[in-house]
């Protein structure tokens, strides 16, 4: 597994892909549009220093939990971390997953862990899968 150098691995493109993707399903993509705006294009202080850091990890667990429900480039970088199995188990509970994070306030490995294991996969393709969500949106 990689580990980020605490640069986004969410770039433009991926939130593009999505657009289209909610697009294609008659949703609403003005939320996308909303988050890449804040991502890419700084907050507007003129100083170039893009979003709160908070903010910008908020952001991008949203677009994290948009990708499970309708798949596309970033969930792809997702799948790429990890093995084919784990890739398969996470194809398979991709809205429940979706869901669990979207109840969570604090994005944590143990909780996303337990909850996976609650859909029936083993604790360590639960832990990696838990690990490779979280280095994807930290």
């Amino acid at each position: 597994m990689t580990i980020s150098t605490g640069e986004s691995l969410i770039t433009a493109a991926d939130i593009d892909d999505l657009i289209t993707r909610v697009r294609q399903t008659a949703g609403d993509p003005g939320p996308l549009e909303s988050a890449k705006a804040t991502l890419f294009s700084g907050d507007g202080d003129g100083a170039g220093t893009g979003p709160d850091p908070e903010a910008a990890r908020l952001i991008r667990q949203r677009l994290l939990v948009t990708a499970l429900r309708h798949g596309g480039a970033l969930l792809a970088k997702l799948l790429s971390r990890l093995s084919p199995r784990e890739t398969a188990m996470v194809r398979r509970y991709a809205h429940r997953l979706a869901n669990f994070l979207d109840t969570l306030e604090v994005w944590a490995a143990q909780p996303v862990m337990l909850a996976l294991m609650r859909f029936g996969l083993p604790y360590g393709e639960a832990e990696t899968i838990a690990v490779a969500v979280l280095l994807l949106v930290g």
